[in-house]
């Protein structure tokens, strides 16, 4: 049995129209594993009904809950308007039960979170997992209207997580053990549908992946049923040399390696989770960016091996960087001042962005959070510390060394008389990173762009 897996995002799930489109693509396959995100703007939406309730807004928070209520059935009810079947009005109350059952369920989420005056971390991911739940269920319904076989699959029964909640680390031994009941499902002809981006921990809690974790969960899927195909179904015709929202004339990429792929998305591109390849990566599964718009087009495919002869393969960047620099005190040797430094980082489980370093002084570039301040304080202890917010990270990808000095003509021409704060480049990686300001960061990707690509 060759298996696909299947992602769509919120994009694809945007209305009853794109739901008639993702079902029409699932069709087409003989064993499709489906992963659905949220319908579009829904988690952002149940994230704001959470903060509104801790600070005690809780008529705000309900009226959210209840548009979104609304907005799902009224998808359902245009879907089976269009899509005529004899069991439609089995599967509208099907649906409209299911999703008052799960509004309700959130309702008291929100109330019991305006009560304790704070939105807790694991109180943040029962909401903002409540998406996925109410479109995946639906989605499978509507399948019903088209004579598909699709049943809904709750994914708490298969993505078992610890419970490090809004990033939670997957148990890949019980997820591999567990998928087994999804092959069950395929050889009795059904075609299984599971919401993305959330699973359970050992408290029986609902855990997220991180942010754009259905693609994870398409991954860790993909790689524990030893699927042909993992394949990403977004809004845009692959991946692209940069985010064409800003870059108009960003070009999509035909192909690339898994590791140039996860270190553009560890780098603010948009279109990929940092964590989705490793599951396929390890199983050498290809995984395939496709336009659920465009189907027929071929899209980017990402596999093991992928060379190119580019100066640059592609380039993104990220907003709302800061740097920290902490200079040693005198008395401090320098390899007792790494590793304090290193250990704090560690501590707070923080990724660093870029890194600059001399025996007596590092520079780090890192996203801006609320542990910014917190790690000053701590870092206090090991030498100065001055920080600096509102920086921007450009980052080159796929930096051919041979083309290093036209490379430096490249960017410098291109930054004119414009500061940077940090700069840095890995031979091993063939990344080059630029920290400067966040209001020029856009004007500067768009010339680098112009000039490399």
């Amino acid at each position: 049995m060759q298996i696909n897996v299947l992602k769509f995002g919120g994009t694809s799930m945007a209305d009853h129209k794109t739901w008639k489109q993702v079902l029409e693509i699932i069709n087409k396959y003989e064993f499709p594993v489906v992963v659905v995100s949220a319908t579009a703007r829904t988690t952002r939406r149940l994230v704001e009904a959470g903060e509104l309730a801790a600070r005690g807004k809780l008529k705000e928070a309900l009226e959210i809950s209840d548009s979104i209520k609304e907005r799902h059935n009224q998808i359902v009810e245009d879907f089976l308007k269009e899509n005529p079947h004899e069991k439609n009005k089995l599967i509208k109350d099907s649906c409209r039960k299911n999703t008052e059952a799960k509004i309700s369920k959130l309702n008291k989420l929100l109330t019991y979170t305006e009560r304790q005056s704070t939105l807790s971390p694991q109180m943040k991911d029962a909401i903002a997992g409540m998406g996925e739940q109410i479109s995946s269920y639906l989605l499978a319904q509507c399948g019903l209207a088209l004579n598909m076989m699709t049943q809904h699959i709750e994914a708490r029964k298969i993505i078992k997580t610890d419970a490090e909640y809004g990033k939670a680390n997957p148990n890949l031994l019980e997820i591999n053990q567990r998928c087994g009941s999804l092959e069950t499902v395929l050889e009795n002809g059904f075609i299984p549908i599971i919401g993305g981006f959330y699973g359970e921990s050992p408290k029986k809690t609902i855990t997220t992946l991180g942010f754009e974790g259905s693609d994870y969960t398409a991954s860790l899927i993909g790689g524990a049923v030893n699927a042909e195909t993992i394949e990403i179904w977004t809004d845009v015709s692959g991946i692209y040399t940069s985010d064409p929202r800003f870059i108009p004339e960003a070009k999509p990429l035909d192909e690339m390696s898994y590791f140039d792929a996860t270190e553009m998305a560890y780098f603010g591109a948009k279109v990929l989770h940092p964590s989705t390849l490793k599951p396929a990566q390890e199983r050498n599964i290809p995984v395939f960016v496709k336009n659920m718009f465009e189907p027929e087009a071929a899209g980017t495919k990402i596999i093991r091996e992928s060379h190119h002869e580019l100066d640059v393969l592609a380039m993104s960047f990220k907003r709302d960087i800061a740097t920290l620099t902490i200079s040693a005190y005198e008395t401090v040797m320098g390899y007792s001042f790494l590793t304090k430094v290193f250990s704090v980082l560690e501590k707070h489980r923080l990724a660093v962005d870029a890194v600059n370093t001399t025996e007596a002084s590092v520079t780090i570039a890192l996203s801006d959070s609320a542990l910014l301040d917190t790690l000053s304080k701590e870092f206090i202890e090991v030498g100065n510390v001055s920080l600096t917010k509102d920086k921007g990270l450009l980052t080159l990808i796929g930096c051919s060394v041979n083309s290093a000095q036209k490379l430096t003509e490249h960017i410098f021409g291109a930054l004119g008389d414009i500061p940077l704060d940090l700069i840095s480049f890995s031979k091993e990686k063939r990344i080059l990173n630029l920290v400067l300001n966040n209001e020029e960061l856009i004007e500067v990707a768009k010339r680098i762009h112009k000039k490399l690509f």
